[in-house]
């Protein structure tokens, strides 16, 4: 029998395949560990999940809400996964969650195939087991967030068009990223580019026909139907804004990314990349990679608003340009035999780094006082629930300049994943002396305020949850 399995391996070619699997499963199992044991964090989770719980409440799929608004940001993408890992878990951290990792999953997988382009399954290996070791990559494996999807997006893109897949396909992989990442997914055609360059004309305006097909429906649906609510968040400000404006406190410098690259990745990581360019310049083959390393660090060093994930699209190359630098050397049998091994041995490696950061052995984690009382206080369902946010929420709403905001600035209090735990609709004041006049009004609510806020608020209430940061209070109708 064990005789006849190997032969199995040998003849079919499938040993590198049997691997492959292998290491999916295990990196699967990891990423899913204790998936719910952290609370959401703020900002993205906590406004993706929120999205999630909305969709499932309205039943509206073409346009997001957020805490009983409309959010038009980006397209529901994100909010049709969330909402339907809540359909199957539950409206907890884990729900919203649940389908993350499979996006994380699936682009290793991509990137396994894109290796196997630059030479062999050895290249393909190394490629995913290295990509799997990086740090920004794990940590948009397992949260509720856009970039993962958009990172999918843009590997199947490049994936399709080396293997000359249907133009049809192509568009809908960078389609993929748009619904998800609004605009900014056309970064996936925007890496592409060398390769289109390789297509006929017919293909290209294939492609384009497609995606415009694909694209523009919502697009237009959602201009016709909010007109300056929709292009203002969408356009105006989450891409012409956040390119030529520094918003929101973010205000780094322009090297920015280069000094993120060099303290995250080390020195190491970047002289094996730079090796793997020698390579490809010699042999005058996969020079796309180049391209894809090259253009978003350009694109985003010269944007004026600088986050540090936004610069993950180009860990993939990275990662194949490392699998190029030690994929090169087998020529011969015995060199052959010691990439394997160091293929097998990085995507161990990887395992082990993944275990780390998922911190497998930590069973529970604190939820913040905040979200305790807010979920506290969704258990009561006693209506709406008025927040004051808290001082230094408050501070920052007075020194942020006019020209550095956003419409959504301050639309979610600071603290966007509270909806999502009182599972309600909230209002969030800044405004103390607003704050102060519910009290004066005849109508009876809840609230949720700092403890170091219970000063400004009359004497009448009644402590309904009490925790070191944070009260949940209510005040009766006169």
């Amino acid at each position: 029998m064990k005789k006849s399995w190997l032969s199995w391996l040998k003849r079919k070619n499938n040993f590198p395949n049997l691997l492959v699997v292998i290491f999916l499963v295990s990196i699967g199992y990891l990423l899913y560990a204790n998936l719910g044991r952290d609370a959401l964090f703020d900002w993205d989770e906590g406004i993706y999940a929120e999205l999630g719980r909305q969709l499932l409440l309205t039943k509206n799929i073409l346009v997001s809400f957020w805490n009983g608004a409309p959010w038009l940001e980006k397209p529901p993408g994100i909010a049709w996964v969330s909402a339907l890992g809540i359909s199957l878990a539950g409206e907890t951290a884990l729900g919203a969650r649940l389908l993350m990792p499979l996006f994380a999953l699936y682009t290793l997988g991509v990137v396994y195939r894109l290796g196997t382009h630059l030479g062999t399954w050895r290249h393909g290996l190394i490629a995913m087991g290295v990509l799997a070791t990086f740090n920004l990559f794990l940590g948009r494996t397992r949260a509720v967030n856009t970039d993962m999807p958009l990172l999918a997006s843009i590997t199947t893109t490049m994936l399709f068009l080396l293997e000359n897949r249907p133009a049809w396909w192509v568009a809908l992989s960078v389609f993929g990223g748009v619904w998800f990442k609004g605009i900014a997914g056309l970064l996936s055609i925007i890496i592409a580019f060398p390769l289109m360059l390789h297509k006929s004309k017919q293909y290209i305006l294939s492609t384009i026909i497609h995606s415009a097909l694909f694209i523009l429906p919502w697009h237009t649906y959602a201009y016709f139907m909010y007109h300056g609510e929709f292009t203002t968040p969408y356009f105006l400000e989450q891409v012409l804004r956040r390119a030529t404006a520094q918003i929101e406190f973010h205000f780094e410098n322009r090297w920015y990314y280069f000094t993120y690259l060099w303290e995250n990745l080390g020195l190491g990581v970047i002289l094996v990349s730079a090796v793997g360019v020698i390579s490809l310049l010699a042999r005058r083959s996969s020079r796309y990679l180049l391209w894809w390393v090259l253009i978003p660090l350009a694109i985003f060093t010269l944007a004026k608003t600088r986050l540090f994930w936004y610069i993950l699209p180009i860990y993939p190359a990275l990662a194949l340009l490392i699998a190029e630098a030690i994929g090169r050397w087998q020529e011969s049998k015995t060199n052959r035999r010691v990439v394997s091994i160091l293929a097998v041995g990085i995507c161990c490696q990887a395992i082990m780094v993944t275990s780390r950061s998922v911190e497998i052995h930590k069973l529970t984690a604190p939820t913040s006082d905040r979200l305790h009382v807010a979920q506290e206080l969704g258990k009561l369902q006693l209506g709406t629930l008025a927040v004051l946010v808290p001082p230094s929420e408050r501070l920052a709403e007075a020194l942020l300049p006019s020209v550095a905001r956003l419409t959504s600035s301050f639309r979610y209090g600071g603290m966007p994943s509270v909806p999502f735990y009182y599972q309600g609709s909230v209002e969030f004041y800044y405004d103390v002396d607003k704050f102060r006049a519910l009290w004066e009004s005849n109508h009876s609510f809840i609230s949720l305020i700092a403890q170091d806020d219970a000063k400004l608020v009359p004497p009448n209430y009644k402590i309904l949850v009490t925790t070191p940061t944070y009260l949940g209070i209510a005040r009766e109708a006169k």
